[in-house]
């Protein structure tokens, strides 16, 4: 076997374990909260808060599309922490498969090259 061939199999090898840790991360089984969350400011509507002149209560804010429409929910303080945390999961879900994409791209380059490298000409 050629030099060459042997390295691209090595490549094709690491490329194969990158993609078993990648699917090691999207069959974590906890929860997730799919959408976007975000701190904001807000007032509490009491008239006589120091809030009334500029929004100072921090407030979680899940952003999320059900049935084709943008929803919006407020946290309770109480579950902000887990909510986030199953957000965060999302996230690492979502850069997961946008790693799987640039996985499947090297790999159809690494198999592209090794096509061309077996290649003979015919005169």
């Amino acid at each position: 076997m050629a030099k060459s061939s042997v390295s691209l199999t090595n490549q094709i090898k690491a490329l194969q374990d990158q993609r078993r840790a990648l699917l090691a991360k999207l069959r974590h089984g906890d929860p997730i909260v799919v959408g976007y969350v975000y701190d904001v400011m807000r007032r509490c509507g009491n008239p006589s808060c120091h809030c009334a002149a500029k929004p100072a209560h921090r407030q979680t804010l899940l952003i999320y599309v059900e049935k084709g429409r943008r929803r919006c929910k407020f946290i309770r303080g109480a579950d902000a922490a887990r909510i986030k945390q199953a957000w965060q999961r999302y996230r690492d879900c979502k850069k997961a498969l946008h790693g799987f994409r640039a996985l499947q791209k090297r790999e159809l380059q690494i198999l592209r090259a090794q096509i061309q490298a077996r290649r003979i000409s015919y005169e």
